[in-house]
C-alpha cells in the first residue's frame, strides 16, 4: 500500500513542536523573572560621557520613596512604582493612557562604575542618575634602590 505524501500533516507536526519548545521557554523564564514584572516601562536615556554615565528617566508623577535605584557589578537596576490615583466613585473615566503600576529597567553598562559616587535626583518629573566610571589602577613605575657597600 503506497501511502500519499501529506505537507499539511507535516506542517501541523513542525507547528506543534515548535508551540511545545516556545511554551517550555518562556515559562522557563516567566518563573526565573517573577520578581522582576513590570506593568509599564519608564522612557529612558542612557549617555556615556568620558568619565560618567548619565541616565535619564521620564517619571513624572512619582513620589522618590517609590523609587529604587541599585548598581550591581555592571548593572544599573531601576525600578518603582505609579499608584492609580483613586478618585470619587461618581467620576466616570473617559481616557486613562498614563501608565501605573510598577516598572523595572535594567542596563548592562560597559565598564564598572564607582559605586559610593553614584546619586540620583528627580526634578521636574526626570530622574536624573549620575554614574561616574570606577578610576582603574595606573600603572607605578617602582624606582630600584641601588645600594653600595
Amino acid at each position: 500500500m503506497v501511502k500519499r505524501w501529506d505537507p499539511f500533516r507535516e506542517i501541523a507536526h513542525l507547528s506543534e513542536i515548535m508551540s511545545r519548545i516556545l511554551e517550555e521557554e518562556f515559562s522557563e523564564r516567566s518563573q526565573a523573572l517573577t520578581s522582576f514584572q513590570a506593568d509599564w516601562i519608564p522612557a529612558v536615556d542612557l549617555i556615556e560621557l568620558e568619565d560618567r554615565y548619565l541616565l535619564y528617566a521620564d517619571l513624572a508623577g512619582i513620589d522618590t520613596s517609590t523609587i529604587r535605584v541599585e548598581v550591581m557589578d555592571k548593572r544599573l537596576i531601576l525600578s518603582g512604582e505609579r499608584p492609580i490615583k483613586k478618585v470619587a466613585s461618581s467620576y466616570k473615566y473617559h481616557r486613562l493612557e498614563r501608565p501605573y503600576g510598577k516598572f523595572y529597567r535594567a542596563f548592562s553598562l560597559p565598564k564598572e562604575v564607582d559605586a559610593k559616587k553614584v546619586f540620583a535626583r528627580l526634578q521636574n518629573g526626570v530622574l536624573e542618575v549620575v554614574l561616574p566610571k570606577a578610576e582603574k589602577e595606573l600603572p607605578r613605575k617602582i624606582p630600584i634602590k641601588c645600594q653600595t657597600d
